[in-house]
């Protein structure tokens, strides 16, 4: 009976051998459970296939476990040779890294070459940015000498504040900084604060151009006086004709009451006070 057993399989390959049909080759497997299938279809070497059932099934886990542990290593060696999807952007970051400190470098390098070399001039100091309508200078302007006489400064006030040019001034603070070597600091404060009744008439009139003529100075008379005169202050009625170039020309008389005034005795006089500027 073993021997008829053993005989029966050998007659059904001849038989298939002879019948001329040839086994196809295994397709790959491409989903998890053809692998598992591969797996569990996986031949036991002949030398196994011989021995008694209880033995043959303890062989064949033991064989089937070094297969595993074989599979497992070789997967490990072949991860090992190729990069994983984590370390491919870590080595993209530290190129990027690289590149971008050495961009840096040169960058800084270049720039520090391109640089001007500062001039060997030790009392140069760098020029303060334009302004719109810079602030007026509370002393006197360092181009031409302050007058000593407080009818002088009177009339240097004078002048300065009433002439305009609307086009090139674009405020009426531009007068305000002619006046201000001849004014004190409150005062220079006070009239670029307020409006310019003169300044308006100006750009209505689209007037180019306001200068004063035959400017004089003389003492306000009594009723006109806001105080009496002391060695410390004093008042002056400054009068000046100005001359407006416009669409149409026109002229205009402005009377201005300056009260003047200084710290102490022997120091400059300033005009401290404006009485009669339109608002």
């Amino acid at each position: 009976m073993p021997d008829h057993d053993h005989d029966a399989p050998a007659d059904d390959t001849t038989a298939g051998t002879k019948s001329g049909t040839t086994d196809e080759p295994p397709q790959k497997p491409t989903t998890p459970d053809q692998w598992r299938q591969l797996l569990r279809d996986d031949k036991l070497p002949e030398q196994l296939a011989e021995l008694p059932f209880f033995r043959r099934r303890r062989a064949r886990r033991a064989w089937r476990s070094a297969r595993r542990d074989a599979r497992s290593q070789w997967v490990k060696q072949q991860r090992r040779n190729v990069p994983t999807p984590i370390t491919v952007p870590l080595l993209a970051l530290l190129v990027a890294a690289l590149i971008g400190t050495v961009s840096w470098l040169s960058r800084e390098e270049n720039h520090d070459t391109a640089r001007p070399k500062p001039t060997a001039s030790p009392t140069a100091a760098p020029a303060p940015p334009p302004t719109e309508h810079p602030e007026p200078a509370a002393t006197p302007s360092s181009t031409a000498p302050r007058p000593k006489a407080p009818d002088d400064v009177a009339k240097a006030f004078m002048t300065g504040y009433s002439t305009r040019t609307p086009l090139q001034d674009g405020t009426h603070r531009a007068a305000v900084q002619r006046a201000a070597p001849y004014a004190s600091a409150a005062l220079v404060a006070n009239l670029r604060n307020h409006d310019d009744l003169d300044w308006n008439q100006l750009i209505a009139s689209q007037a180019t151009s306001a200068a004063p003529k035959n400017v004089s100075v003389a003492a306000p008379s009594a009723k006109d006086r806001p105080a009496p005169d002391t060695t410390l202050r004093l008042y002056r009625e400054a009068t000046a004709r100005i001359e407006v170039q416009a669409t149409e020309d026109y002229a205009y008389t402005r009377r201005l009451t300056l009260e003047i005034a200084r710290a102490d005795v022997g120091q400059p006089w300033m005009v401290t006070r404006v009485l009669g500027v339109e608002e």
